[in-house]
């Protein structure tokens, strides 16, 4: 990100006036989704990033983001996260096996996720902790699992009556429905098996707008369907424009 901002920068010759706008642009965006505490740990606990540039440990944000993923990460027993803390000691000197010959040539050439695995163990905790953060991947599913569960609720017509708000409110109740019952059949349903795949993914199980008005919005809400919804919301009246129909009955208005 910084170096995106030096090109920026320095594509419109250093002047502020120019590029302040976009900086703010991207600084709300940078703020509110990428710079998380989660980025932060996995940054540090990344040993290829951590052991080349040693002002890791003077940066503040990044302290700070690995602090607030122990606290939000770990279990609450504060034992946990103090034996964490101590163990970090070991990791930032290399001690160990953290300085050991193979565990210092493997930084650069193993996953990080395999290297705590092999060089970890003498840190118990703060292996576990690390092989938690460094094992989540960035993916953008989550996203478009939203965007598709809001086009589901938004498609019965293309002129929806259905203001901004209410459409934010049924898209939550909608997608955390399906995340509930997905929850629920962990241990039962086969992620392969079509008839067991999330409802929100209907570009996979082959449901179209119009069957989606049969489905039931709330399972003990006496049959309540999106199609009710549709049709107290009015999406399916048609929309007059009187300024276009007295043009086209009588001549010029």
């Amino acid at each position: 990100m910084d170096r995106a901002k030096e090109a920026i920068v320095a594509s419109f010759n250093e002047n502020k006036l120019k590029y302040s706008e976009v900086f703010k642009i991207i600084d709300k965006r940078w703020e509110c989704q990428l710079h998380r505490p989660l980025h932060a740990a996995g940054h540090f606990l990344n040993l290829e990033f951590f052991y080349d540039n040693p002002e890791i440990e003077q940066c503040v944000e990044m302290i700070n983001g690995l602090y607030d993923s122990i606290m939000r990460l770990v279990p609450t027993l504060d034992d946990k996260k103090d034996e964490i803390m101590e163990e970090l000691t070991a990791y930032k000197q290399a001690h160990g096996l953290f300085g050991n010959p193979m565990a210092i040539r493997h930084r650069k050439t193993k996953a990080p996720t395999e290297w705590w695995a092999c060089y970890g163990t003498s840190t118990i905790t703060l292996q576990q902790f690390a092989i938690k953060v460094l094992s989540l991947t960035c993916s953008a599913s989550g996203c478009e699992r939203n965007c598709s569960t809001f086009e589901h609720v938004n498609s019965f017509q293309k002129r929806n009556k259905l203001t901004q708000s209410r459409q934010n409110d049924l898209v939550y109740v909608k997608y955390n429905r399906a995340l509930v019952q997905r929850f629920n059949l962990r241990d039962k349903m086969d992620p392969i098996a079509l008839k067991d795949i999330d409802d929100s993914n209907e570009w996979l199980i082959g449901k179209t707008p119009e069957d989606a008005q049969d489905e039931y919005l709330f399972e003990d809400d006496e049959g309540l369907t999106w199609g009710h919804v549709a049709t107290a919301t009015g999406v399916h009246e048609e929309r007059f424009n009187l300024r276009s129909r007295g043009n086209t009955q009588g001549g010029s208005t």
